[in-house]
C-alpha cells in the first residue's frame, strides 16, 4: 500500500468530450508531454548518482562519526532519496491519464492499454481530482528548493574555492601580466667561434713494456666549421712550438778541450769510450709469466774445532747377564 502522500483520492464525475468543446486541453496535454520526457531523464541521472553516494556512505559511516563532510554526505542522502520517491514523471503520467478513458500501460500489443501521452483526450476530470496533483506538484517544488540549499552547503568547497586559492590565482595572474613577453629572441653572434682542443690518447702500458718514456708534442689548434657558410671564421695562425729548427749537435765535450802534445816517455792512453746515442732498454717480461722471488740466501753452518766426546753405548740387561 502507498504511503499517504502517494494516494490519490478516486473520483467518477467525468465529463465526456462530445457535450464539452475545449480546444486548450490538447495544448496542455502536448506540453505535459514534453515536461513527462524532460523528467524522466533527470530521473535517470539522479538515479546514478545515488548509486555512487550509496557506495561512498556504506564504506565510511563506520569512520567519519560526527564529522562536518558526514552530516553534508547524509543530508544529501535524504535529500535525495525524497526527491526519487516523489516519482514525478509518474505523477505527471497520472494527470495525463486522467483525460482517457484507457488507462495507460505502455505495452503497445495489449488492447487494453494504450502507450503514454498517445491518442486523442476522450473525457475531462473532476476538479478535485487536479487539484490533488497540483497540490503534491507544489510540495515537490518546495522539496527541490530546500534540497538545492542542501546541496549547496554540501558542495560549497567544489562550487566556490577558499579566498586563500583565489589570493594566490590573482597574484600569479598579475605577475603574469606584469612580465612583458619579449617580442624578439636574442640570436647567438656568428663571428665567434669557440676553439677546442683535440684530445690527446695515450697508451702507458705500451711504454712499460718497452720500457721507453714517449714523448708527445702539443697538438695543434682545430677550429671547427662555422654553421653560415658565408661568414668564414679567420684562419688560426700555427703555433710557435711546432716549427722545427734544424740545428748542429752540441759539440763533445772531449772533442773541444784542447789536449796537450803526449810525450814519448807516457804510455798510450786508451781511447775514449763513445756515448750511448740511446738509452737503455729495459728488459721485456711477458706479462702471462710471473716471476720468481729470488732464492732466500742459505747461511753457513758454523762448525765448531772442539772434539766431540764419544758416547758409550748403553748396555742391556741381557748383556749384563751373560757377559
Amino acid at each position: 500500500m502507498p504511503q499517504r502522500r502517494f494516494r490519490l483520492v478516486a473520483s467518477a464525475d467525468y465529463k465526456a468530450r462530445d457535450n464539452l468543446d475545449i480546444p486548450s486541453v490538447a495544448q496542455l496535454l502536448k506540453q505535459l508531454k514534453a515536461g513527462h520526457k524532460n523528467a524522466r531523464n533527470v530521473q535517470k541521472l539522479l538515479f546514478t548518482e545515488m548509486h555512487v553516494l550509496e557506495r561512498v556512505y556504506y564504506k565510511g559511516k563506520n569512520q567519519h562519526g560526527l564529522s562536518l563532510f558526514w552530516r553534508s554526505v547524509v543530508s544529501v542522502r535524504r535529500m535525495s532519496t525524497r526527491i526519487y520517491e516523489t516519482n514525478v514523471p509518474g505523477l505527471l503520467e497520472v494527470l495525463a491519464g486522467m483525460f482517457h478513458e484507457e488507462p495507460f500501460g505502455g505495452d503497445i500489443q495489449t488492447s487494453c492499454r494504450q502507450k503514454v501521452f498517445s491518442g486523442a483526450w476522450t473525457r475531462i476530470p473532476p476538479v478535485s481530482s487536479i487539484a490533488q496533483i497540483l497540490e503534491r506538484l507544489l510540495d515537490m517544488g518546495t522539496l527541490l528548493q530546500a534540497a538545492i540549499a542542501a546541496f549547496q552547503k554540501a558542495y560549497r568547497c567544489e562550487i566556490r574555492p577558499p579566498t586563500s586559492l583565489l589570493t594566490r590565482i590573482s597574484k600569479r595572474f598579475k605577475k603574469s601580466q606584469s612580465i612583458p613577453a619579449p617580442d624578439r629572441l636574442p640570436t647567438p653572434p656568428l663571428n665567434h667561434v669557440p676553439e677546442i682542443r683535440a684530445p690527446i690518447y695515450t697508451n702507458d702500458d705500451m711504454d712499460e713494456d718497452l720500457g721507453l718514456s714517449v714523448e708527445r708534442n702539443t697538438v695543434p689548434w682545430i677550429t671547427p666549421l662555422s654553421p653560415n657558410p658565408v661568414v668564414q671564421a679567420p684562419t688560426p695562425s700555427p703555433p710557435t712550438n711546432l716549427t722545427l729548427s734544424i740545428s748542429p749537435p752540441p759539440p763533445d765535450v772531449e772533442t773541444t778541450t784542447p789536449l796537450s802534445p803526449p810525450s814519448p816517455s807516457s804510455s798510450p792512453s786508451p781511447p775514449p769510450t763513445p756515448l750511448p746515442s740511446q738509452p737503455p732498454r729495459a728488459q721485456v717480461v711477458p706479462r702471462n709469466i710471473r716471476e720468481e722471488p729470488p732464492a732466500r740466501a742459505v747461511s753457513a753452518v758454523t762448525t765448531s774445532t772442539k772434539p766431540k766426546k764419544k758416547r758409550k753405548k748403553a748396555r742391556d740387561e741381557i748383556d749384563d747377564i751373560f757377559g
